[in-house]
């Protein structure tokens, strides 16, 4: 068989509307949109009950417009850094409480609904149900109060929400979302726990406040 090079010249040509980049426009919202959040959810590990507080802060928010074809996609994007305390109660085992950093992206279609990916590192507290002894090397045994463990904890998160501001009128979104905690070391290996958030989104008016005097 003879080498056509005109014949493969034709086929890359026709395969690059395949692999051609759709133009993106990209904007930068508006200061609104970088004012604080505050999450508050139910946070529970299986069946075990428990809350999460979280302080969202914005580092950079965009409005994104895709053009493709036949018409344009337009979402936004929002960076954020995450502090957040949570605690579960797990019966006759312990009180679990940790405090996480999270790095957080979160993608709002112009529909309302959004996703987010958060990955975050910490630390946990454990402290253990009923009471605990301990033993001195005299032999003596007395009772040890607030007994538990302290833990290193990676958690890798993802959720779904709806915002509810343009129907509402308000800074409101509902969300949840499923993590995997894994804490360590834990019996010199490590120990991975599911939990689940469902809970709101809000922007206090004490944050915007603070905001808006810090821009003047």
């Amino acid at each position: 068989m003879r080498f056509k090079p005109k014949l493969l010249f034709i086929i890359f040509c026709s395969t690059l509307p395949v692999f051609a980049v759709t133009p993106k426009q990209i904007v930068t919202d508006s200061t609104f949109h970088r004012t604080p959040s505050l999450k508050a959810a139910y946070m529970g590990s299986i069946i075990y009950p428990g809350f999460k507080i979280t302080s969202e802060w914005p580092t950079a928010v965009y409005m994104i417009t895709k053009t493709g074809r036949n018409r344009e996609k337009s979402y936004r994007k929002e960076k954020c850094l995450n502090i957040s305390l949570s605690m579960y109660y797990h019966k006759g085992f312990h009180t679990n409480v940790f405090l996480l950093a999270e790095r957080q992206w979160r993608r709002i279609g112009l529909s309302g609904w959004f996703t987010e990916f958060a990955p975050g590192i910490g630390i946990s507290r454990t402290f253990l149900s009923g009471i605990t002894y301990r033993v001195s090397e005299a032999g003596v045994v007395s009772q040890k109060p607030l007994a538990g463990f302290t833990y290193a904890v990676i958690s890798i998160a993802s959720g779904l929400g709806y915002d509810l501001t343009r129907s509402w009128n308000k800074p409101v979104r509902l969300y949840a979302r499923i993590s995997m905690l894994i804490f360590a070391p834990y019996n010199s290996y490590f120990y991975a726990r599911p939990t689940l958030e469902i809970g709101l989104i809000t922007k206090p008016s004490l944050f915007n406040k603070k905001h808006s005097v810090s821009n003047e």
